[in-house]
C-alpha cells in the first residue's frame, strides 16, 4: 500500500494535499466551509486524454460557481481526484501512516471519512483564515488560544473568521466507476470537493448528483438543478457568513431542508 501511495503521489498530486498546515479551529456557529483559494485540479489513475477532460470539465464547473482557477497546466493541485482499488483501504493507510491528516480534524470530521462507505469518498482539509484570508495559528493547548487582529465592526451578520478549504482528495473505487461517463465522475467530484454540507434526506439525494452510486436509482446525467442551486448559494456573498445564516439561504434556494455539516 505505501508503493501505491507514492505511485499516487507522483507528479505532486497526492504529495501537494499532505504538506503540514495549521489546523482550524471550531465553534458553534462558524461559516461553511468554502474552496476560496485558486483552485487546480488534478486527476491520478486515469489515462492521459480521460483526465485532461475530467479537468477541463471540473474548472469549467468551478468557473460557474464564481471560483478562482490557477492557471491551467502549471500549477500545482489542491483538488485531486485519484481512481484506486480500494478508497477504503488508502484512507486507512493515510491514517495508519500520516495520521496527523485526521489529528488536525474534528471528530465528527474524522470518524465521518473513516465511516464513509460506497465506491467514493472525500477527504477535505480545512485551515481557519480571518475575514481576510490571513491565516489563524492552530490550538496547542488548553491555554494558549489563537488569536488574530482586524478591524471590523461588531456585527451579528457576519463572522470575524472563515472557514476555507485548501485541499480536497476524491477517491473512487476504480472497479466501480464502469457505467458511468467522465462528466458524471467530474459533476460528482466537484460537488463533494466544494462542500462539507451535505443533504442527508434521501429525497433530496435522488435529486442530486450524489446518487451517482445508490443502488437501485437513475444515475443523474451530471449535476442536477438542485446541485446548481445549492453550489450556487453557497458560493454567494462573503465566505463569513455564520452557519445558520448560510443554512437558511440554502434551504430557501432549494426549497428542501435537511442540510448537515
Amino acid at each position: 500500500m505505501l508503493a501505491h501511495l507514492r505511485a499516487l503521489a507522483a507528479g505532486g498530486l497526492i504529495g501537494a494535499l499532505l504538506a503540514t498546515t495549521p489546523a482550524s479551529a471550531q465553534s458553534g456557529d462558524e461559516p461553511l466551509a468554502r474552496f476560496e483559494d485558486p483552485v487546480c485540479p488534478g486527476i491520478a489513475g486515469l489515462r492521459e486524454d480521460a483526465a485532461e477532460f475530467m479537468v477541463g470539465r471540473i474548472r469549467a464547473n468551478l468557473e460557474a460557481f464564481g471560483r478562482r482557477l490557477a492557471p491551467a497546466g502549471d500549477c500545482k493541485p489542491n483538488l485531486v481526484v485519484a481512481f484506486v482499488q480500494s478508497g477504503q483501504d488508502f484512507v486507512d493507510a493515510l491514517e495508519r501512516e500520516n495520521g496527523w491528516l485526521f489529528a488536525e480534524m474534528s471528530r465528527a470530521a474524522r470518524e465521518a471519512v473513516l465511516a464513509e462507505t460506497g465506491p467514493a469518498r472525500v477527504l477535505l482539509r480545512v485551515r481557519a483564515r480571518s475575514r481576510d484570508g490571513m491565516p489563524i495559528a492552530r490550538r496547542e493547548n488548553l491555554t494558549d488560544l489563537p488569536q488574530t487582529e482586524m478591524w471590523m465592526a461588531h456585527s451579528k451578520i457576519y463572522t470575524a473568521t472563515r472557514n476555507d478549504i485548501f485541499s480536497a482528495l476524491v477517491l473512487f473505487d476504480r472497479d466501480a466507476v464502469d457505467g458511468r461517463t467522465i462528466e458524471q465522475l467530474a459533476d460528482y467530484a466537484t460537488f463533494r470537493a466544494l462542500t462539507e454540507t451535505l443533504p442527508q434526506t434521501a429525497e433530496t439525494r435522488r435529486d442530486s448528483i450524489l446518487a451517482l452510486f445508490d443502488p437501485g436509482g437513475a444515475s443523474p446525467a451530471g449535476l442536477t438543478e438542485f446541485d446548481r442551486a445549492y453550489l450556487g448559494e453557497l458560493h454567494k456573498g462573503g465566505p463569513n457568513i455564520p452557519a445558520t445564516a448560510r443554512i437558511g439561504a440554502l434551504e430557501k434556494a432549494t426549497g428542501r431542508d435537511g442540510f448537515v455539516e
